[in-house]
């Protein structure tokens, strides 16, 4: 129901040793989100802003709200709730005691002692957890895989495309501080895909006068 909820932190503070709690504002709202350990510890200041990625869950009378500081988080704690007999609490309790590169490879690596680590979590659990998640838990990894894959590829991508168009506009007369002014202020435009593109924008921004051209 909810994907993420970006807004401004009003509150966290640890409630157990295995559910905390943070408000966070969001367009006069103030919603109270249930996090881990783990998440309490990544949240920004009170007064600053958060993005937290979301799980609504439903359970007999209760409505909960879920919060989670990574995609990785929340992929893992419904992977977990997935399996008999693990509910949101113990879920928390395993994303709060192990970071979720830890608890994903000890499902793999079928580590028993590592997983028990949490609070109310027996080796009979432990075992259950490992029998039921390692198929998901190892496509779920190949699947992160491949999205850090294309993000390093597409940052690299973009990185020689700034690169070049830096070249060009050192080339016609501005300096450093003009071009690096120029590029941070497209940087969000669909410009940075392409040099001949990005240079052109660049141009007609420096040309405006509120960036002007310095010859060195």
């Amino acid at each position: 129901m909810f994907a993420y909820i970006k807004g401004i932190i009003q509150e966290k503070e640890a409630l157990s040793a295995v559910v905390h709690r943070a408000v966070i504002e969001c367009h006069g709202f103030g919603l109270e989100i249930q996090i881990s350990q783990n998440t309490l510890l990544q949240l920004p200041e009170i007064g600053e802003q958060a993005n937290v990625h979301t799980v609504f869950f439903v359970k007999e009378t209760e409505f909960l709200l879920f919060g989670f500081a990574t995609a990785a988080e929340k992929d893992l704690f419904l992977l977990l709730t997935s399996v008999s007999g693990i509910g949101p609490k113990l879920a928390l309790a395993l994303l709060g005691t192990l970071t979720p590169q830890q608890l994903s490879d000890a499902i793999l690596e079928q580590d028993e002692r590592l997983i028990t680590q949490a609070p109310g979590v027996g080796a009979k659990v432990a075992q259950r957890i490992i029998l039921e998640l390692k198929t998901k838990v190892e496509n779920w990894h190949h699947k992160n895989l491949a999205q850090q894959h294309s993000l390093a590829g597409s940052q690299k991508q973009s990185s020689i495309i700034l690169d070049e168009a830096r070249s060009v506009l050192i080339g016609l007369g501005y300096s450093s501080n003009e071009i690096n002014r120029t590029l941070a202020a497209l940087k969000k435009e669909d410009s940075n895909n392409d040099v001949e593109l990005l240079v052109r924008e660049s141009l007609k921004l420096l040309g405006t006068g509120n960036i002007s051209p310095s010859i060195n």
